[in-house]
């Protein structure tokens, strides 16, 4: 069973992705019980600020996001190898890169993250100069 799930990221508005709900079944056994689609769709969100931004893992987006992936940003929408390029730009700019997971809930099949952002910025950025500048924020992923 797949199971679409929304969710936003820093400088992206929402992105969809599935979750392989089968694999979560079969790990399943009498020492390890049960967990809940929540918890679930907690752990796959998890999995994308540690692994993806992070880790800079890009190829665990094919393991977590639908081949019909659609981030629907402000001005407009990004196909996931437009999604995932953002996010190899976003390592290669703040190479120190690293997104806590400060709070996180879910309840159905939505997820919020609660997140904070920290890097420091050793390279121009659109066509601005390298500032060595640590930069700091907070945002909230749905």
């Amino acid at each position: 069973m797949r199971r679409i799930i929304a969710i936003v990221f820093p400088a992206f508005a929402f992105l969809t992705f599935a979750v392989n709900l089968a694999a979560f079944a079969a790990s399943t056994t009498a020492s390890n019980p049960p967990v809940s689609v929540q918890e679930q769709n907690k752990a796959v969100a998890r999995r994308v600020f540690e692994e993806i931004f992070n880790q800079g893992k890009s190829e665990v987006a094919n393991e977590i996001y639908a081949p019909e992936f659609v981030n629907h940003g402000l001005h407009r929408d990004f196909d996931l190898e437009e999604d995932q390029a953002a996010a190899r730009w976003e390592k290669l700019t703040l190479p120190d890169l690293r997104m806590t997971v400060d709070l996180i809930m879910a309840e159905g099949d939505l997820v919020t993250v609660v997140w904070t952002l920290r890097g420091t910025n050793p390279r121009s950025i659109a066509g601005l100069p390298p500032t060595g500048v640590r930069i700091e924020e907070r945002g909230i992923t749905v």
